[in-house]
């Protein structure tokens, strides 16, 4: 995609803030996902480097409120989560819809990325497990614990059929 947007989005309107600015990354390492937020791309990358030299940088994107954004990623994935910050996509369809969505935001444009990101989560179905994690009134760690087991039983149950 483009570093940036033709469209200037007016960001009260849809809510936006200006404030936590960062990036949202994407990271690859055997066969694992890492999603996570930084004010520092470079080092990021560079630390990330220090304990997986392997490491795949897939997507680095800027945003506003990145820490709550993340928050919403992990809670909105959090039937693929494997620990910490990161995730295994159980079947494709989860692989392209996260690699693909962070792959199509802005590599500079900020306001665009964080009016997209709200287009991109609601209409994925991500927003159902915020829903889910408030209803059981649960921390999203204990939730992401919950669901990834649940996930995996029915991962064991397919394999034994």
């Amino acid at each position: 995609m483009d570093d940036w947007s033709k469209f200037r989005p007016n960001l009260d309107i849809f809510g936006v803030r200006r404030n936590d600015p960062g990036w949202l990354y994407l990271m690859k390492n055997e066969g694992l996902f890492k999603i996570g937020k930084t004010k520092n791309p470079e080092r990021r990358i560079r630390d990330a480097k220090t304990w997986a030299p392997n490491i795949e940088i897939l997507a680095m994107k800027p945003f506003w409120n990145i820490s709550r954004l993340e928050r919403m990623l992990h809670e909105g994935l959090a039937d693929q989560w494997h620990k910490g910050e990161w995730f295994k996509f159980r079947d494709a369809s989860y692989h392209d819809f996260v690699v693909d969505g962070f792959l199509d935001f802005y590599s500079q444009d900020r306001d665009m990325n964080s009016v997209d990101f709200i287009y991109w989560y609601n209409g994925s179905g991500m927003m159902e497990f915020a829903i889910e994690r408030d209803s059981r009134r649960v921390s999203l760690k204990k939730f992401q614990r919950d669901l990834a087991s649940d996930a995996r039983a029915i991962e064991i149950s397919k394999m034994k059929r």
